[in-house]
């Protein structure tokens, strides 16, 4: 560690909903005492409402404690080299990306600081490979994109299930596919902000061509592996015995694995086959029910693009940036998933599971553990470097991490 960098992590855009959530984790699973084995702060814009939060935190705490502020502005350079300077992590909340990130990843490879972030934004990913991949490489940066419910689930859960299979078979899966079995959880303004910009971009043909490749985040002059399945439409799962729906998620987390697998040196093969999809309940009218659902999600999509309806939505239904589900729904949330892989005609399957609110208090508990893991297991953490995903960069010592915070990952004898 450089003698300017005085914290082991720093959370920029702690006054945001979701980066308020990872404040409280970190506050009461690592203490906000600077005498404590985790040196943090937190960062933002507006002095004041960061020292709301703090004399919260420290409420909490029973008085105790002390959380050093740091200021700066996402569009300032030199305020974010400041700030990136001074701590061996920076995790930033702070989206839609595509207009709030890169400068921050620019100035994280500039300091030689690690970073990690909770996007979904496979246009922002594809950006920083393209312009900061090879100098992220020289300055042996870790930049790690999706470390919240995109992707962390599919991405350390693919590596988890192919790690059994290499253990117990000598080579990986050549096809998993991932079961979201139950899921239950809120929605909040900043989410909506990044889909809104994602659909913005794709009236460029440029970037709408990145966002329906399959292997857009494959390293640059890799060739493409076989064609993807993916699902579009309702279908019967034999596998499963259930009707199944395409998951509004699975294009972008199978990009982050595939990218995965390519980083890892093809540890999956690289005719590696990936898809996911959501379980319908078997009940009555299950299919129906589903059909709806996912035509719904269209004519929401379609409202979103147009500049007028968007609007009108985002004046009455729609949360706005800093809002997000209330905490007794967040209580109430969980997600469980179940990733089948073949290998030879048989079948292995694991499960990933926490009883949390999988994009809020269940995405802070994720890139929480990712920024620790970054700052506190760099010697048991793969030597590379670059624009990287949470297997390629942190593997097993982050499932670990997760592991021992209440995430579940098992293998499990029912595929």
């Amino acid at each position: 560690m450089n003698e300017q960098q005085k914290y082991d992590l720093v959370v920029w855009g702690a006054t945001g909903f979701t980066g308020q959530l990872v404040c409280e984790y970190l506050a009461s699973h690592y203490n906000v005492n600077n005498d404590s084995n985790l040196r943090w702060a937190i960062a933002g814009r507006n002095q004041r409402k960061l020292e709301k939060i703090r004399a919260e935190l420290i409420r909490k705490n029973h008085g105790k404690g002390s959380l050093p502020i740091l200021i700066g502005d996402s569009h300032d350079v030199d305020s974010l080299v400041k700030i990136t300077a001074q701590a061996k992590v920076v995790l930033t909340t702070v989206g839609p990306y595509s207009l709030y990130g890169e400068a921050l990843v620019s100035a994280c490879i500039k300091t030689g600081t690690h970073y990690c972030d909770i996007t979904g934004e496979i246009p922002f990913i594809w950006n920083t490979i393209h312009k900061l991949h090879d100098s992220a490489i020289k300055a042996k940066v870790k930049i790690v994109h999706s470390c919240g419910f995109d992707s962390i689930p599919s991405d350390l859960g693919c590596l988890f299930l192919q790690n059994q299979a290499i253990q117990s078979n000598g080579k990986p899966c050549t096809y998993i596919k991932l079961y979201v079995e139950r899921l239950k959880g809120g929605v909040s303004g900043g989410t909506v902000a990044s889909m809104i910009a994602i659909i913005k971009q794709v009236k460029d043909e440029k970037i709408k061509k990145v966002l329906f490749n399959p292997f857009a985040l494959y390293p640059e002059g890799t060739p493409p592996g076989p064609k993807q399945p993916w699902q579009k439409k309702i279908q019967w799962d034999e596998a499963l015995n259930c009707w199944t729906s395409p998951f509004i998620m699975a294009q972008f987390n199978c990009c982050i694995v595939r990218r995965s697998n390519a980083l890892l040196d093809f540890k999956y093969d690289r005719d590696f086959l990936y898809e996911e999809v959501i379980t319908l309940p078997n009940k009555k009218l299950a299919y129906f029910k589903g059909e709806l659902r996912r035509i719904g999600l269209k004519v929401l999509t379609g409202l979103l693009y147009f500049p007028f309806t968007r609007v009108i939505l985002q004046k009455t239904i729609l949360p706005k940036p800093g809002q997000g589900p209330a905490r007794e729904i967040r209580e109430k949330g969980y997600f469980r998933l179940k990733l089948v892989g073949s290998l030879d005609g048989e079948k292995i399957s694991a499960r990933v599971s926490c009883e949390k609110d999988p994009g809020y208090s269940g995405t802070a508990q994720m890139i929480s553990e990712a920024a620790l893991c970054l700052a506190k297991d760099d010697l048991n953490l793969p030597k590379i470097y670059g624009i990287l995903t949470p297997a390629s960069a942190m593997g097993t010592a982050l499932i670990d991490r997760l592991q021992n915070s209440g995430m579940n990952f098992s293998i499990v004898s029912d595929p």
